[in-house]
């Protein structure tokens, strides 16, 4: 999948290194960084390092959150909105290319959320 998003995000001269918690910023902007490690399943180091790369390329900006001024919100920059709305013919060709190949789509994404779904409870502290 990973080979599949990079070659298709190159195709369309945006780089897959961030993409995805570019476009979870995209989607869910503001939000805080605890939500974007949560969503995207990533410790909370790694997707601060991610959003610090997207704040160097100038896609991703960051502001006090006026809810209790020791976290910060992440939106994006005009450049960072640009290069996401780039990305998205690369994505719709996944799309079409994988419904292409699967004899029941609908039943597959169900699947996947689900098994999305059981992951979380999964990995619920025990208590």
């Amino acid at each position: 999948m990973a080979q599949l998003v990079e070659l298709e995000l190159a195709a369309e001269g945006v780089a897959a290194d961030g993409y995805a918690m570019l476009s979870l910023i995209g989607v869910r902007a503001p939000v805080r960084l605890t939500e974007l490690a949560g969503e995207l399943g990533l410790p909370l180091t790694t997707a601060s390092d991610l959003v610090r790369r997207l704040e160097g390329r100038r896609h991703v900006h960051r502001r006090a959150n006026p809810e209790d001024g020791r976290s910060f919100l992440f939106e994006l920059t005009p450049s960072g909105d640009r290069e996401w709305h780039n990305g998205w013919p690369a994505l719709q060709r996944i799309n079409a290319a994988l419904e292409r190949e699967l004899a029941d789509s609908a039943t597959v994404r169900t699947a996947l959320v689900q098994l999305k779904e059981a992951f979380e409870v999964a990995l619920r502290p025990m208590g």
